[in-house]
């Protein structure tokens, strides 16, 4: 697996297991995802459905030192009546479990980050 595919399978795998922890309504969707809804709209046209990993960043980490890992940023739109931290918490916790079936050499570092930046 080239690192552009495990790249993308994080980001995969890190979204649908983030959707499924209680408390989260959906992941934030990138900028480019909102400019192509705009457009459609616009266009008279239905918004086609973004990336399964919108709202997933995933980054290299530390490639010189010979511990490269990798790095999962995500951002989220949490329920209310769901206290944020428990579910930063508990979505840290699902994707860091699901990156190391992911990843071909467990012995690389996996960091998440999980931030809350709207509650609906």
């Amino acid at each position: 697996m080239t690192e552009r595919e495990i790249q993308e399978e994080l980001a995969l795998v890190a979204a649908g297991v983030a959707r499924r922890v209680p408390g989260v309504a959906f992941l934030r969707p990138g900028f480019v995802d909102l400019l192509r809804a705009s457009a459609a709209s616009r266009a008279g046209r239905p918004a086609r459905e973004g990336p399964k990993s919108t709202g997933v960043r995933v980054r290299r980490e530390g490639e010189g030192d010979g511990a490269a890992g990798w790095h999962l940023d995500l951002q989220l739109v949490a329920r209310t009546g769901h206290r944020a931290v428990d579910v930063t918490r508990a979505v840290r916790a699902a994707v860091c479990a699901s990156a190391a079936e992911v990843l071909p050499d467990p012995g690389h570092p996996v960091r998440v980050t999980v931030t809350v930046v709207g509650i609906v």
